[in-house]
């Protein structure tokens, strides 16, 4: 779908997987990357560095789920960003950011007497086309998609 929106255009299109890991996921110059996730968790505070993460887990056990996302970095507080885009519909993105979210959770607590007050922030943004969340107060939503 969104390659046919911007077929005829000589650009590669931030809608598009490439476009996009091209935009934001450039380790040499994280300018984009950092300054996009300081705007999107509404954050006085510059967000200074970033380092790439795998975006591949395992499952825990054989006949668990693995996953993959489009983006995962750590900026220079400890905080976690998990980066999802999604361009067509897909009802379930919402459980799929929630098992992403526990997965990185479940990463990060450790057994015996862990304090929870010291954990890290954990970020997941997803990036949609679509809205799916048309009438619920209380959700970030960010829609500055513009045609030139």
């Amino acid at each position: 779908m969104a390659d046919s929106l911007y077929a005829d255009s000589p650009f590669v299109s931030l809608l598009s997987d490439y476009g996009f890991k091209a935009t934001f996921g450039n380790q040499h110059n994280t300018l984009f990357l950092r300054r996009a996730l300081q705007a999107l968790i509404s954050s006085a505070v510059p967000i200074v560095a970033v380092t790439f993460e795998q975006t591949t887990f395992e499952g825990a056990t054989a006949d668990s789920r693995s996953g993959l996302y489009d983006l995962a970095c750590t900026d220079a507080k400890g905080n976690h960003f998990l980066v999802e885009m999604q361009v067509s519909r897909y009802p379930e993105f919402l459980q799929r950011m929630k098992f992403y979210a526990f997965t990185k959770f479940n990463t990060l607590v450790r057994r015996g007497d862990f304090h929870f007050g010291n954990m890290p922030r954990i970020y997941c943004v997803g990036i949609l086309l679509h809205n799916v969340f048309p009438a619920l107060p209380g959700y970030q939503q960010h829609l500055n998609l513009r045609n030139a």
